[in-house]
């Protein structure tokens, strides 16, 4: 079910009712009702994967927590390859056996990628390892995990919860207050406009391109550049604002998962402002186990390559992905050495280091989008000079109104924060509050595309 789309708008709204009439002690069964409904409606098949794995994480925490300390750690390794099993199966089979073994050129696994398979997964492994090591008491029910797991605002594309950022609001009950609910309406208006407003029309043009990249001239490759940066920005933090208004207006405060990252100045800052929650994830289950920054230069540069390696392969199973993550994981690298041993004088302008760095990420955009690598290789031959400006009059005639997007999106950019949106709806008079979201709203049925478009995080 899609959050931009008419049949999310008659769920919520009747889940919304159903939730208020319930009992408080019940709220919690409620909503979890709703989630399988809301996680079903894409392909019922799939609508008890969730339930399982969330039955899985509950026995191999529950057994990992009551081994003595000196058999946790062994039960924890098996533990997390148990959860890691189903999304190894579903997502790299084919990659494994076609492309990195040879062994064959058919599909082994031919059903669709379970929808949220990778978000369900880390938030699992976020609470068996955060119970297994103390972060968070294990508690030995297993409804406060099927809560945690399949709140459905955060169910498909994050962001990627710890225990104690959610549960501790489930156990309050989820109450619906008239103070969340412009606030909430008003975060999930803006994620919906920078989805259908921005996003979806500039992403048609993009996709174009990128289905058939060969033999076009300059301006259509660095549309396909800029455009894809920008669609990818409003396209993620579009879901994310819905999902976070969603849940203000349940009484649950998600943690943001967004900081203005074509702002950043270096690729390390680029990841501290985007994709918050998986970069923390990262951080904290991956890089710091490995060593972290603690073992010298060498190995903190290997670190940071394997975990941004796994964190591209996290993405999709394609070497696009792969080559993707390790060259963010040089840039994150690059960026650590420039910082510690560049004297200050030798720092460049803050504008030109947002430059720079915004190039840099979204040049490696390219191998994100990209089908394959020859795509990615035609793309970035175009970008950097390799085609002609010949015909660029006649593309920007034919898409001034996905150009003028992209030039609005950069003006915005910098005032893009959520935190601002929930205080103005708070300080605002609620009638100015209540116009503000329904012409967005209008704005949206008038602009946007006749389909809702899925959200690109859809398929991680």
């Amino acid at each position: 079910m899609l959050f931009n789309s008419p049949v999310f708008f008659v769920f919520f709204a009747c889940y919304l009712v159903v939730h208020w009439l319930t009992p408080p002690r019940f709220r919690l069964w409620t909503m979890i009702a709703g989630s399988a409904v809301f996680y079903g409606y894409w392909n019922w098949v799939f609508t008890g994967l969730p339930f399982v794995l969330v039955l899985l994480a509950f026995v191999t925490t529950w057994w990992t927590v009551a081994a003595g300390p000196e058999g946790r750690y062994a039960r924890l390794a098996v533990g997390v390859v148990a959860l890691l099993l189903p999304l190894l199966v579903f997502k790299y089979t084919n990659f494994i056996v076609n492309d990195v073994l040879g062994v064959s050129d058919g599909k082994l696994i031919t059903v669709a990628l379970p929808l949220g398979i990778s978000f369900v997964t880390f938030t699992l492994i976020a609470y068996l390892v955060d119970s297994a090591t103390g972060k968070y008491k294990f508690q030995p029910t297993p409804r406060w995990l099927l809560g945690y797991t399949l709140f459905f605002p955060h169910l498909i594309a994050g962001p990627i919860l710890r225990p104690h950022e959610l549960i501790p609001q489930l156990e309050r009950q989820m109450p619906i207050r008239r103070h969340n609910l412009l606030p909430g309406l008003a975060l999930f208006t803006v994620g919906l406009i920078k989805k259908t407003i921005f996003a979806d029309p500039i992403g048609a043009v993009v996709t174009g391109i990128y289905g058939q990249p060969a033999g076009l001239g300059a301006a259509e490759y660095l549309f396909a550049l800029y455009g894809f940066a920008v669609q990818i920005y409003c396209d993620f933090s579009g879901y994310t604002d819905m999902a976070l208004g969603t849940a203000l207006i349940l009484g649950v405060r998600l943690p943001g998962n967004f900081l203005r990252p074509y702002l950043a100045t270096s690729i390390a800052d680029f990841w501290r402002r985007w994709h918050i929650t998986l970069s923390h994830w990262l951080r904290d289950y991956i890089y710091i186990p490995l060593g972290g920054s603690r073992e010298g230069t060498g190995k903190t540069i290997r670190n940071l390559l394997v975990t941004m390696a796994i964190g591209g392969m996290w993405h999709g199973a394609n070497w696009t992905f792969l080559i993707w993550g390790v060259l963010h994981g040089i840039g994150v690298a690059a960026s650590q050495l420039l910082r510690r041993h560049s004297p200050p004088w030798a720092q460049p302008p803050k504008w030109v280091l947002i430059l720079v760095t915004f190039h840099v990420v979204a040049l490696l955009w390219v191998f994100f989008r990209a089908s394959d690598l020859t795509t990615a290789f035609v793309v970035l031959h175009g970008c950097l000079g390799g085609a002609s400006f010949e015909n660029a009059t006649g593309f920007l005639a034919s898409h001034l109104f996905e150009s003028v997007l992209i030039v609005a999106f950069f003006l915005i950019h910098p005032w893009d924060d959520g935190r601002r949106v929930r205080i103005m709806a708070k300080k605002l008079p609620p009638a100015v509050v209540g116009s503000i979201i329904f012409l967005g709203f209008v704005l949206v049925i008038a602009v946007g595309a006749e389909s809702p478009a899925q959200f690109i995080y859809f398929e991680f």
